[in-house]
């Protein structure tokens, strides 16, 4: 069973993000909960609105989402970056939401509930997702950066 809070009733106040630690790679990570009325979640699980594609790169696993119609989730989504971003302020975070455009990775081989993959979506599809965030990865990339790990379980194409 997936528990996932839709982005509505998600209150940023709840998202714990516990010290650096190493992970079995031996990875530099920070991991992320949230918490309401007692449960302690592994993670943020996110029911988002349905987006509009705006491009999937095949090369770089990138799948680009439109947020223009959707400013209360955009908004939200930025506020978890900033909290994010201010628990370490002199290491920049690589963000996922830029204003309109929401930016996640995903293999061209990841199904969508209708049995087609990622790559088989097009400009302009409808895509609802379930976005998970696991942790903060600290890289170094010509200095530090702290990456947000992600994955997306379940997409649904709601074209039809």
């Amino acid at each position: 069973m997936l528990l996932t809070t839709p982005y509505q009733t998600l209150d940023i106040s709840n998202i714990v993000v516990h010290p650096h630690q190493k992970d079995k790679k031996d990875k530099t990570i920070a991991p992320i909960y949230y918490s309401k009325n007692g449960l302690i979640l592994q993670g943020l699980t996110i029911l988002c609105p349905p987006l509009q594609v705006s491009s999937y790169d095949c090369s770089m696993n990138r799948l680009q989402l439109n947020l223009t119609n959707n400013r209360p989730f955009a908004n939200k989504l930025v506020a978890i970056q900033d909290l994010l971003a201010e628990l370490h302020p002199t290491i920049p975070l690589q963000r996922l939401c830029s204003g309109t455009t929401l930016t996640l990775y995903l293999f061209p081989s990841t199904l969508l509930q209708n049995g087609q993959t990622i790559a088989d979506v097009k400009p302009d599809d409808t895509l609802r997702c379930i976005i998970r965030l696991h942790t903060l990865l600290l890289m170094d990339l010509k200095g530090p950066i702290h990456r947000l790990q992600h994955s997306v379980p379940i997409i649904y194409n709601t074209n039809g």
